[in-house]
């Protein structure tokens, strides 16, 4: 079982689209590199993983 999993995840602030679409799983002891450049959704990818916000659409799932 994946102990993080996105599942087609979007995220708006307004009528800012920053994340469109996004999937993956990571098992616990992997590692992942998220790259892109400036403005590209990175900190607010990891925002969501914190659940620092919600998603608009979509879901993550934490530890199941």
């Amino acid at each position: 079982m994946a102990f993080f999993k996105v599942k087609d995840v979007y995220k708006n602030f307004g009528s800012n689209k920053v994340l469109k679409g996004i999937d993956f799983e990571l098992d616990e002891g992997q590692v992942l590199a998220i790259i892109g450049s400036s403005g590209s959704g990175k900190t607010t990818l990891i925002n969501l993983l914190m659940r620092f916000y919600d998603v608009t659409e979509g879901a993550v799932y934490v530890d199941g």
